[in-house]
C-alpha cells in the first residue's frame, strides 16, 4: 500500500485494525515507534497523536473537535522533513510517547494540572517542527536566514515554537486553540513556548541543576512529610522546572529505550551529523563536530560520551523524582553494549559477524 493509499483516519475509530492494535501498546515504555513508522508509511505522529491526545482528554480541554485535532496533527507532521534521518516526525512521535509516559507517572501526575499536561503534549508534538537536519552552530556559521532572524540565539528552538503557532492559527480548520478564551490561550502558549525552548542544549546543565536543587534535594530532606513534598512540587516555579525536565528527558530518551531502538536511533543521529560534516567541508565552513566524520567516527565512543556527559546525571535526577527503574535498567544495558563494542575497537553500530 503506498503512502497516498493509506487514508488518514477522521477519528480514532477509523484507524486501520493493524495500526489500532499497535497503538494499544502505547502506554508501555517498550512501545516500538519504528514499527509504527513502517505501518503508517512514515506518518506515526498523526496516529500516535490521535491516540495519546484522546486518552488525555485534550479535545475536551480545548473544546475542539477530533476532526480539528486530526487536521492539526497532519499539518504538524507535514512540516517535519522525512528526508532527515533523525529529526523527522518519527522523532517527534517518539518524544510525544515519552512525554505521555512521564505524565502518567504518579508523582508527575500529582504535580501538574491538566493545562500543564496539554501544554506538554503539544510542546512534544511541535518541538522540532521544520527542523532542517542541521545544528544551531551550523546555521549561525552559515549565516542562514533563521540565524539572522533569531540573532544567533536558540535559533532552531525559537523557529519551532514560532512556526508551530503560525501554522496553527493560520487556518481555522486546524486551529486547536480557536475555542478557548484569551487568558487560557496565553497561559497555554507561554507554557508550550517555555518547554520547546527548554530543549535547547546550551542551558542543559542549568536546567538539571535547578531541578536537583529546587526539587530533588528539598524533597529528600522532607523525607516522609507528604504535605511538605506536595508543597515543593506544586509551587508554580517548581512546576515549570518539572515540565522543562520532563520534555528534556523525553527529547533525549533514546539511550534509555530497549537496545534495538537505542541502536537504530544512534545510527540515525550519527548519519544526520555525518551529513552536516560533509556539507561543512564542501562549503568551507567550520566543522562543528569533528568527531562526526563518517570516515573516522566511532559510533560507540560517541554514544558513551553522550551518555556520560548529558544523560546519566539528568536521568538519575529524573528517576529520583518520577521513579523509572525500567529506563535506568535499559540505560545501564545499553551503556554496557557500547562499552563492549568500544573495547573490541569496533566503530560501527553492531559487532562484526563471527568469522
Amino acid at each position: 500500500m503506498s503512502q497516498s493509499q493509506l487514508a488518514i483516519p477522521v477519528t480514532l475509530s477509523d484507524v486501520p485494525p493493524s495500526i489500532a492494535e499497535m497503538l494499544n501498546d502505547e502506554e508501555r515504555w517498550e512501545f516500538n515507534i519504528l514499527d509504527l513508522e513502517a505501518a503508517t508509511h512514515k506518518r506515526p505522529l498523526t496516529y500516535l497523536g490521535l491516540k495519546i491526545f484522546t486518552s488525555f482528554g485534550v479535545c475536551d480541554f480545548l473544546n475542539c473537535s477530533e476532526a480539528t485535532l486530526r487536521s492539526w496533527l497532519q499539518l504538524m507532521e507535514a512540516n517535519y522533513h522525512s528526508s532527515n534521518s533523525y529529526h523527522n516526525s518519527t522523532h517527534a512521535a517518539d518524544v510525544l510517547h515519552a512525554t505521555a509516559y512521564f505524565l502518567r507517572k504518579e508523582r508527575v501526575k500529582s504535580s501538574l494540572d491538566q493545562l500543564d499536561e496539554v501544554a506538554a503534549l503539544i510542546a512534544a508534538t511541535v518541538h522540532d517542527v521544520d527542523h532542517p537536519g542541521r545544528t544551531n552552530s551550523f546555521l549561525c556559521n552559515a549565516g542562514s536566514e533563521l540565524a539572522i532572524l533569531y540573532n544567533d540565539t536558540a535559533v532552531l528552538e525559537s523557529h519551532h515554537a514560532a512556526l508551530a503557532f503560525q501554522l496553527t492559527i493560520r487556518d481555522g480548520k486546524s486551529n486547536i486553540f480557536k475555542n478557548i478564551d484569551r487568558n487560557q490561550f496565553r497561559t497555554l502558549r507561554q507554557a508550550i513556548i517555555d518547554m520547546v525552548l527548554a530543549t535547547e542544549m546550551t542551558r542543559h546543565f542549568e536546567h538539571v541543576s535547578k531541578f536537583v536543587n529546587s526539587i530533588n534535594k528539598p524533597m529528600a530532606s522532607t523525607n516522609s512529610d507528604c504535605e511538605g513534598q506536595s508543597n515543593i512540587r506544586n509551587s508554580p516555579e517548581n512546576r515549570l522546572l518539572i515540565k522543562r525536565m520532563l520534555i528534556k528527558c523525553a527529547d533525549v530518551a533514546n539511550p534509555c529505550r530497549p537496545l534495538e531502538l537505542c541502536i537504530e536511533w544512534a545510527g540515525r543521529i550519527s548519519e544526520e551529523y555525518f551529513a552536516q560534516t560533509d556539507e561543512e567541508k564542501r562549503q568551507g565552513l567550520p566543522v562543528v563536530m569533528p568527531v562526526f566524520d563518517r570516515n573516522t567516527c566511532s559510533v560507540p565512543k560517541s554514544q558513551i560520551s553522550f551518555i556520560d556527559y548529558f544523560i546519566t546525571d539528568m536521568f538519575d535526577a529524573w528517576d529520583a523524582f518520577a521513579s523509572l527503574p525500567n529506563l535506568m535498567e535499559h540505560l545501564s544495558e545499553n551503556y554496557k553494549y557500547w562499552k563492549n563494542l568500544d573495547d573490541m575497537k569496533c566503530k560501527s553500530l553492531r559487532p562484526p559477524p563471527p568469522s
